[in-house]
């Protein structure tokens, strides 16, 4: 196998981001690999297997701009550990984006977290860290949620 040389990193905003992050830093300052932080926002009226009224959903202008400013703090944090990052917001359903994504540019690693649901959660909500395992082209490095990783 050859070493990683371009790590996308898929950020879902929530309280996992800073670890998974974090790690794919450390595997890229071991291999000297390129970090792509990619953040997918789900496409509107997307259905799946489930359709689910959203309530309370963001302004999208404000989301956009909390995922901008969040995703330049996690680049200035790698860049100030040596690594070669750079950030993309995209849109559409997040495991065919990120599968392309990987598939099309050559990825060699993927870190992804996962939300760990269990029952009717991951029933509605799927597994995007599962379907990437079964259809990425390359490796899948999965974080665990943070509150199974960082003790209380």
């Amino acid at each position: 196998m050859k070493p990683f040389e371009k790590i996308l990193v898929s950020l879902d905003l929530d309280l996992v981001t800073a670890p998974v992050v974090a790690l794919a830093g450390q595997v890229a300052t071991t291999c000297g690999a390129r970090v792509e932080l990619i953040h997918v926002f789900e496409t509107p009226g997307y259905e799946g297997p489930m359709t689910l009224e959203v309530k309370d959903a963001q302004d999208p202008e404000l989301a956009r701009w909390r995922t901008a400013r969040m995703m330049m703090g996690l680049l200035q944090n790698l860049a100030g550990h040596g690594v070669q990052a750079r950030g993309r917001m995209i849109f559409g359903v997040v495991e065919a984006e990120l599968e392309n994504l990987a598939r099309s540019e050559h990825f060699d690693l993927i870190v992804i977290g996962s939300h760990s649901r269990e029952g009717l959660d991951r029933f509605i909500q799927g597994s995007v860290a599962g379907a990437l395992i079964r259809n990425a082209p390359c490796p899948v490095l999965v974080l665990p949620h943070v509150q199974d990783v960082i003790p209380d």
